[in-house]
C-alpha cells in the first residue's frame, strides 16, 4: 500500500492487556508486520503477555479484570500513569482488548487512537461486572478515533452507538504456518497409530472453549470408533475439572490432555480432524490455521468462524453447547476420508482467496491513515 497520510510514518505504539492465545501473536504479527514497511514499531503490555513471540518494548500493567469480577481503580491508574509517560514521542495508539482501549482513551493528551476489539463482553465471561464494561464498550467507537472489530457479527454490536460510522471490520489473518516435525513424529508421540483416527483440539483450558462438550461427544463416538484418540492442546483454570469430567466419562484411553505446546501447528496438522467447540469466539486463528495447513474442520458456528467457513463445503458447523451433534459431525468427517479431503482443500482455497497474506496490514494502514488524517 502507498502510505497517502504523510511521506514518513510516525511512530505506533501497540498496546496490549492481559492477552492469551491468538491475539498476543495477532498483535506480534502486526508488529513485525508494520516494521518491515518502515513503520517505527513499539509493543508495550504486562510483563510476560509477549513470552516466545517477540521482545517487549515497555511494560505497561493493564489490569484485567479480578476473579471476583471487581476492576482495580488503582491498577487502571498505575497503567495510565505508565501509558501517559511513553507516548511523548508516539504519533498514534493502536490498542487492543477493551481493557487497553479505555486505558489509553482516558489520557488527558494523547496521540490519536485506534482500538481493535477482539472478543465482545458477555456474561459467561465478565459475571457481576456485564453492566459496566457493556457500559464502556458501547461508549468506545466514540472515545476511540477508529475501531476495529475481527467479524461482522461484533460489528453489529456497535450498530447505532457514537462513533459507529468508524467502525471498521478488519479480519486478523495471519499467514500460514509451517509444522516443526513430520506428522508421523508428532502421532508417534501420542500412540496414534496409522490408520487411527485422532481428533485435536487447541484451545486454551477455560468454558469459553466448550471442552465440556468435546468430552461428552468423546463420549457419545468411543463406541463408534474404538480406536479414536482426542488430544486436547492447552492449558487453563479448567484442567483439573476437565480431567475428572474425562475420567468420569471413562474416556482415560481416549481422551489425552497434552498441555501447552510451542509449536501447536505441529499438534493441527497431524489431525484426521480439527475441532473448535468454542461458545463464544472473536476470531478464532486456530480456524485459519487449520484451514491452511488443509486439515478437515468441524466448529461451532460462533463469532468470526462462519466469516472463514462455509457449512458443509469448507468445513462442517455445529450450534455451540451441542453434545450429539458435535459427536454427528466428527464422526462424519471421520467416517469419510474422501469427503473430508475434499472440504479440507476447499478451505485452503477459500482461506487464501478471502484472506490474502497482505490483506491485514494494507486494512490497517488505511485506518491509520484516516485516524491521522482526522487529527
Amino acid at each position: 500500500m502507498v502510505w497517502r497520510a504523510v511521506t514518513r510514518p510516525p511512530p505506533v505504539l501497540q498496546l496490549l492487556g492481559p492477552s492469551t492465545g491468538g491475539i498476543r501473536r495477532h498483535v506480534a504479527h502486526l508488529a513485525d508486520r508494520l516494521a518491515e514497511r518502515g513503520w517505527p514499531v513499539a509493543v508495550a503490555g504486562p510483563a510476560a503477555v509477549l513470552d516466545g513471540l517477540r521482545p517487549l518494548d515497555h511494560v505497561v500493567e493493564v489490569p484485567g479484570v479480578e476473579a471476583s469480577g471487581a476492576v482495580l481503580l488503582p491498577a487502571v491508574r498505575s497503567a495510565r500513569c505508565a501509558l501517559a509517560a511513553l507516548v511523548g514521542d508516539v504519533g498514534l495508539i493502536h490498542a487492543h482488548g477493551l481493557k487497553a482501549g479505555w486505558v489509553a482513551a482516558s489520557l488527558r493528551r494523547r496521540p490519536p487512537l485506534v482500538v481493535t476489539v477482539h472478543n465482545l463482553v458477555l456474561p459467561e465471561a465478565a459475571g457481576a461486572v456485564t453492566p459496566v464494561l457493556r457500559a464502556l464498550e458501547a461508549r468506545l467507537p466514540e472515545r476511540a478515533g477508529h475501531t476495529i472489530v475481527v467479524s461482522a457479527e461484533m460489528a453489529r454490536r456497535f450498530t447505532g452507538v457514537r462513533g459507529a460510522g468508524r467502525v471498521r471490520v478488519i479480519a486478523p489473518a495471519s499467514p500460514a504456518q509451517v509444522p516443526t516435525r513430520p506428522v508421523a513424529q508428532t502421532r508417534a508421540r501420542f500412540g496414534v497409530e496409522p490408520g487411527q483416527a485422532l481428533a485435536v483440539c487447541v484451545a486454551r483450558l477455560h468454558p469459553q472453549k466448550g471442552l465440556d462438550v468435546l468430552l461428552g461427544a468423546s463420549a457419545v463416538l468411543r463406541g463408534r470408533l474404538p480406536g479414536l484418540r482426542v488430544v486436547i492442546v492447552g492449558e487453563g483454570p479448567l484442567e483439573a475439572e476437565l480431567r475428572r469430567q474425562a475420567s468420569a466419562l471413562g474416556l482415560d484411553g481416549t481422551v489425552i490432555f497434552a498441555g501447552p505446546s510451542p509449536h501447536a501447528v505441529d499438534e493441527l496438522a497431524a489431525a484426521d480432524v480439527v475441532v473448535v467447540p468454542s461458545r463464544w469466539e472473536g476470531w478464532p486463528l486456530v480456524v485459519s490455521e487449520a484451514l491452511h495447513l488443509g486439515r478437515p474442520l468441524v466448529a461451532t458456528a460462533v463469532g468470526g468462524v462462519p466469516d472463514m467457513v462455509l457449512d458443509q463445503v469448507s468445513g462442517v458447523l455445529v450450534a455451540p453447547g451441542d453434545v450429539l451433534a458435535l459427536a454427528e459431525a466428527i464422526g462424519a468427517v471421520l467416517g469419510d476420508p474422501v469427503a473430508a479431503g475434499v472440504m479440507a482443500r476447499a478451505g485452503t482455497r477459500l482461506v487464501a482467496e478471502r484472506y490474502p497474506p497482505d490483506a491485514l496490514v494494507d486494512q490497517v494502514e488505511a485506518v491509520y491513515a484516516d485516524a491521522l488524517a482526522a487529527r
